[in-house]
């Protein structure tokens, strides 16, 4: 008697093409705002506002992998993120594996909200997070100069 092996299943990966003219739209996610732009030629920037828990987590993975699209690269600014649960590192490993699947080279802008989360779930750095630099930097509106009634 022999036993047969079903044959193997094939492999299918879901690929969303984002609507071009809704691209840049934002999204409103319990606290949090999402929203992508298009950097030329393969590049897509997200930027996460607000605060991520088990609310929206798993809305912030999908809101990524939707606005892949055909990119070859991602960068992820969560530099603005004013609370980071540990529902987003499970997020954040769910970006990692479908950027792997679809060869995607993606970055990670993290906050120090962010950072203090990955130095406790993520402490053999397998995450990309990049260093902060001048390039991507951002100031919260509390640590920017107000100018009033013209130069002084």
């Amino acid at each position: 008697m022999s036993i047969v092996e079903p044959p193997p299943a094939s492999a299918t990966q879901r690929v969303f093409r984002p609507d071009p003219t809704s691209f840049e739209l934002r999204e409103e996610h319990h606290r949090a705002t999402f929203s992508a732009c298009d950097l030329p030629p393969i590049t897509v920037l997200v930027t996460i506002h607000g605060e991520i828990d088990a609310t929206n987590a798993m809305a912030l993975a999908g809101y990524v992998e939707k606005r892949l699209g055909c990119s070859r690269k991602l960068i992820l600014d969560l530099q603005t993120v004013e609370f980071f649960g540990a529902s987003g590192f499970a997020a954040l490993s769910n970006i990692n594996v479908v950027c792997a699947r679809r060869g995607v080279r993606w970055s990670l802008l993290a906050g120090p909200h962010v950072r203090r989360l990955l130095r406790i779930c993520d402490p053999k750095r397998e995450l990309p997070v990049a260093e902060p630099s001048a390039k991507y930097s951002r100031t919260r509106p509390s640590n920017r100069k107000l100018l009033v009634g013209g130069y002084h």
